[in-house]
């Protein structure tokens, strides 16, 4: 595929399955027809931020961007769990791979934040995943879950879900962190992937600190490049414009 930019893109709003439950999502793809490589962007918690504009920009550079919403998130149906979204994410993956406009064996990942689990999880296991990219991932769960980290930001965990997440409590959030940080922590999985794999982090990241992203950085065993945005903080706010020229640069080399 020519990573020429395409001449105009179409944008649609679209519905798939997962565990028996409507998924809400859209999809940025050029306009002209062909099979075009695919990206799937994986939000983080709740989802503000979205990357709507990687999504369009990917159009435009002929690859195609879904993203979509897990369970019970953004009016999709069933109900929101941290430790579900791997299954969700599996299932979109599924569902980009069975357009006919889609090249199946040239789809990536992308995550921001705590999108990273699912993500991680998913590349452990899945080796026809193409390229992947990680941006201000959560690599190392158990730093949200020592000592009185939980019981400092769990109200801010359920305040910043009101009106966005279905059926999400403290206790909930509580547990499933807990079971993630002993059974799917991405950093005891790192080892696992073989996917070439980008972290774009940012060095005023206040959320998730630089120097964890590189500890994961470190361990990965495969085609990887690391990426520090200097003066960057969690969401990329005043440096959304290098942060995705960095990741469509890779994806020109990777998918």
């Amino acid at each position: 595929m020519n990573m020429a930019n395409a001449l105009s893109i179409v944008v649609e709003n679209i519905t798939f399955q997962s565990d028996g439950h409507d998924l809400h999502g859209r999809i940025y793809r050029p306009a002209s027809e062909g099979q075009y490589p695919a990206i799937v962007i994986c939000h983080g918690y709740p989802g503000d931020i979205k990357n709507m504009d990687l999504a369009e920009e990917s159009a435009f550079h002929g690859i195609v961007a879904l993203i979509f919403y897990y369970q019970g998130a953004w009016g999709s149906k069933g109900v929101y769990r941290i430790i579900n979204l791997e299954p969700s994410t599996k299932d979109a993956v599924k569902y980009l791979k069975s357009l006919t406009y889609i090249d199946p064996k040239r789809v990536g990942l992308v995550s921001h934040s705590l999108g990273s689990i699912p993500v991680v999880k998913l590349l452990s296991r899945d080796k026809t995943i193409k390229t992947s990219a990680l941006l201000a991932p959560l690599t190392d769960v158990s730093f949200w879950t020592f000592g009185d980290w939980l019981d400092i930001n769990v109200p801010h965990f359920i305040e910043s879900a009101k009106g966005k997440l279905e059926g999400i409590s403290s206790n909930q959030i509580r547990e499933d962190l807990n079971k993630i940080a002993l059974s799917d922590n991405p950093i005891n999985l790192v080892t696992q992937i073989k996917t070439p794999t980008l972290l774009v982090v940012g060095s005023e990241d206040d959320v998730v600190p630089a120097e964890l992203c590189r500890l994961f950085y470190d361990k990965l065993q495969n085609t990887k490049k690391w990426q520090l945005i200097d003066g960057a903080d969690h969401t990329f706010s005043e440096h959304r414009l290098p942060m995705i020229r960095i990741v469509l640069d890779w994806f020109k080399l990777t998918i």
